[in-house]
């Protein structure tokens, strides 16, 4: 059964405003059904409280070698509903991030790739136009404001020609603001950002050498300050574009500075105020700069525990950099 958005049910916030973006990546352990439940309702309590004001939510389709793409239409999945309603009654904005499962097929989205395999390029794209064109559809219904068009498809970027079709198919059933979340590595390779309304980053920079795993604030903020100029120069490059880091995130670990991306889990009191640290550091850097719209922090999953190890800002440390930032800017 088709599953229709009602226009009386709009996602809190139809429009970007100017105000910075305080967002949290609110993630699932499996396919999004927790996104439909009193434990989504819970969540945006406690992120709203901690100065959150902006979710992302990432549904899923999955991809396999031969680059087919099996996806059920947006409006088929009820969870995807409920979530619009409990946005708007929290007063939270979505961002909309469609993912690719590549789990079995890829180690990680920005491996995928055909070669010489026009055929499989060929049925790539015309999946994923499939795909990315319902989820815009949808999120347009749900007056969601914006949307990434595609998340660290790092070996995909040659394809000029494709990306520019797909993001025309978007833009004709989106009114909102487009995006697309490249690699922190590999935004320079991104030959379409003149398409799209913002730039946007996967920001697991490193922010120390590897023989200095426990920087201080200073060096943190020096750190951040290169990546910085470095994200003004490409914003120069085209117009003075937005930038929003579409994900941020810092795991419980002692290669959290060195290597951010890494989903590792380490014990002790130094790792843990590494990572208050890196949190707090980081965003008294990063809202200093103009240029940056604002940023999600990956990664928060509502319910049980269990599920919410590697990056959950959840932990005591992480709440409570949050609060000492997001939370102030609340209250002002």
């Amino acid at each position: 059964m088709v599953l229709l958005l009602s226009p009386a049910v709009p996602a809190a916030g139809s429009q970007l405003s100017a105000a910075p973006i305080r967002g949290m990546t609110v993630s699932c352990p499996h396919w999004g059904e927790i996104w439909g439940t009193e434990h989504m309702s819970e969540a945006l309590r406690e992120l709203t409280e901690l100065g959150v004001g902006w979710a992302a939510l990432h549904p899923y389709a999955r991809i396999r070698r031969d680059g087919s793409i099996q996806a059920t239409p947006a409006a088929e999945q009820r969870y995807l509903l409920r979530a619009v309603e409990l946005a708007r009654d929290a007063g939270v904005t979505l961002f909309w991030t469609p993912h690719l499962a590549y789990w079995g097929s890829f180690s990680w989205r920005g491996e995928i790739e055909f070669g010489e395999d026009d055929e499989a390029w060929s049925r790539f794209f015309r999946d994923y136009e499939r795909f990315i064109v319902d989820q815009a559809r949808f999120a347009e219904a749900a007056k969601v404001p914006l949307l990434s068009i595609g998340v660290e498809m790092e070996r995909t970027m040659h394809r000029e020609k494709e990306w520019r079709r797909i993001i025309r198919a978007v833009r004709s059933v989106f009114k909102g603001k487009l995006t697309y979340s490249a690699n922190w590595d590999g935004v320079d390779r991104v030959g379409f950002w003149d398409a799209l309304d913002l730039i946007g980053v996967q920001a697991y920079f490193p922010l120390a050498p590897e023989n200095e795993p426990y920087p201080t604030e200073a060096k943190i903020e020096a750190r951040w300050a290169e990546h910085l100029t470095r994200l003004r120069r490409l914003s120069d490059d085209h117009g003075k574009k937005p930038i929003l880091l579409t994900e941020l995130g810092f795991s419980r670990s002692r290669q959290a500075a060195t290597h951010p991306w890494l989903p590792r889990v380490d014990d002790g009191a130094q790792v843990l105020e590494l990572r208050r640290r890196l949190i707090a550091t980081s965003l008294k850097t990063i809202e200093r700069e103009p240029r940056i719209a604002g940023l999600f922090f990956w990664k928060w999953i509502p319910g049980r525990l269990g599920h919410d190890r590697d990056f959950s800002m959840r932990d005591p440390e992480a709440k409570a950099a949050l609060l000492s930032r997001w939370g102030r800017a609340q209250s002002r």
